[in-house]
Order: structure tokens, then C-alpha cells, then sequence
């Protein structure tokens, strides 16, 4: 088990990486990896070689870790609809992991990115597949969804408590909208 000392800047380093290096372009990816790298062997020598975009962090032993020994086994479910089936990859452990850590912390997520790329799976498959903390819902847009629509999607999934309260309908969870294609209106 590492030092205190050691364990703090793993996971101040992972958060650099995946708050100030997440908004990064991937052609400038690779040159904020060595800078943040050299800063951070300053004070932690045992920061790992190779791309700081997959690295992920051990829970149980709170190092560093490659994604790619993170991914757990996949198992195929011919009873599973083809469109529901996720295979995991570096890329999905990776941005499931950032998912959860923002989402079980009370914070708004964004996936963006190119068409196809598995935004819309990742974010439906951690919300079909999280604990009983998250109750998910599902808002799809497009061309023709109105504000009336997104209004009515929202309150159909809410309960109102008050005049001007809305909450979960299932005690002590908290509702998470996925909203897919939001650019469509």
C-alpha cells in the first residue's frame, strides 16, 4: 500500500489529467502528457510512463493502472437486443469510470464528441447498470422536439412535492436524465 503522501498525488495527478487535460484537442494530448509528466515527477518520481489519457487508478491499491487491465470480462448474452450490447474497451471502462465519479459526486456530465463513437451506449449502459442510487430516464431530441416536449419529459419522470418542487419519484435516489442528440432542436 503506498505512503499517504503517495496516494494524494495519484489522485491529484488523475484529476489534472481529466480536469485541465480533458478539454484538450487529441493532437495536443500528447504534449500536455509530457509536460504534466515532467512537472509531476518532481514531487512523485514514480509517476508511470506512457499516455496520461490511459492511466486509470487501482481502487483497492490506490496506484496507477492502465484501463486495459481494468476491463472486465465480457460475457455475451444472446438474449441481449444487439443495440444493448457493450463490449468493454480501454475507452469505455475509462469514460464509465469518469462518468460514475462525477455523477455519484452531484455533478453535470456532457459527452460530446463525433457521430458513432458510443457516447449514447457508454452513458445508457452506466445508467442501466448503476446502483440503486441513480434513477435513470431517457430523453431523446429531434427535429421537431419542442420546449413543451422537454418540459413534459422532465415532469413526467418528477413528482411534484411543492408548487415549485420537483423531485424523484423513488425516495432517496437521484434522477438522471440522459438527454440524447441535444444539438437536434
Amino acid at each position: 500500500m503506498p505512503t499517504p503522501e503517495k496516494t494524494v498525488f495519484t489522485y491529484v495527478a488523475f484529476s489534472i489529467v481529466w480536469s485541465i487535460g480533458a478539454n484538450l484537442h487529441d493532437s495536443s494530448r500528447s504534449m500536455f502528457g509530457e509536460f504534466l509528466r515532467q512537472q509531476i515527477r518532481n514531487y512523485f518520481p514514480e509517476f508511470p510512463d506512457g499516455d496520461v489519457y490511459e492511466m486509470g487508478i487501482n481502487s483497492i491499491t490506490h496506484t496507477f493502472e492502465t484501463w486495459q487491465k481494468q476491463i472486465p470480462t465480457f460475457t455475451y448474452n444472446p438474449a441481449q437486443s444487439f443495440f444493448d450490447i457493450l463490449v468493454p474497451t480501454n475507452d469505455t471502462v475509462k469514460y464509465k469510470y469518469i462518468l460514475g465519479q462525477l455523477c455519484y459526486n452531484g455533478y453535470n456530465a456532457l459527452f460530446s464528441g463525433e457521430t458513432g463513437v458510443g457516447k449514447s451506449v457508454i452513458v445508457k449502459d452506466f445508467l442501466m447498470t448503476s446502483d440503486s442510487r441513480i434513477d435513470p430516464a431517457f430523453v431523446n431530441f429531434s427535429g421537431k422536439t419542442t420546449p413543451k416536449n422537454l418540459q413534459d419529459a422532465f415532469q413526467g419522470n418528477l413528482e411534484q412535492k411543492r408548487k415549485n418542487l420537483l423531485a424523484p419519484k423513488v425516495i432517496n435516489t437521484t434522477k438522471i436524465f440522459m438527454i440524447d442528440d441535444v444539438n437536434m432542436p
